[in-house]
């Protein structure tokens, strides 16, 4: 009999697991690879933009910072002729104030009021032209004005409606809105009102 010698070494069929397990982290790593290009791609986009962004950003800065500081030395300038107009107007207003108001007719309502260097420009709501003269009369012989000078006199319905209709409504009267420059008196309110 032969003997049986066999001096080939035996091979035992390798397992499969770890090829997968090599093919699956090999495709995670590719994946992994694409992902990471694809947002360096987005992100170099993106810097991009931000940087033509920024550029423009720091233009409109430099732009208002130069509107601040013209706006600043404008602003000191209005302010020292702000000091130089109260300093030039150097004249108590409450006196005024309650002679304007004072002499009004009852139905009468100060709409506003400005003083300048010699006057004082007033507008009057009134109900009547009669009101209005009435008024102008007071205002005349008040010991507080050269002048009187109506410079406008204007009408207007109370509640008017938005839009204007065909038709007039006769049970509604206008009432009348005077604009009204009043020259001071220097003299009679540097001295407290008294002659």
């Amino acid at each position: 009999m032969i003997p049986d010698i066999n001096l080939i070494p035996k091979l035992e069929k390798e397992q499969s697991a770890p090829k997968i397990l090599y093919l699956i982290l090999g495709l995670v790593a590719i994946l992994a690879l694409i992902f990471l290009v694809w947002q360096y791609i987005g992100a170099s986009k993106s810097i991009s933009s931000l940087k033509s962004e920024e550029v423009s950003l720091q233009q409109q800065r430099d732009q208002l910072n130069g509107k601040v500081t013209e706006l600043t030395t404008t602003n000191q300038d209005s302010i020292e002729d702000t000091i130089a107009y109260i300093d030039l107007i150097s004249y108590p207003v409450l006196p005024l104030i309650n002679e304007i108001e004072g002499l009004q007719p009852s139905n009468a309502h100060l709409r506003e009021y400005s003083f300048g260097v010699e006057e004082v420009t007033v507008s009057v709501d009134f109900e009547t032209m009669n009101d209005v003269s009435k008024y102008v009369t007071r205002l005349t012989n008040s010991e507080y004005f050269t002048d009187v000078l109506v410079n406008e006199i204007a009408q207007y319905d109370l509640g008017a409606q938005l839009e204007e209709s065909e038709t007039e409504d006769f049970n509604v009267l206008p009432r009348h809105t005077a604009n009204i420059t009043l020259y001071i008196n220097e003299i009679y309110l540097a001295t407290g009102g008294i002659r």
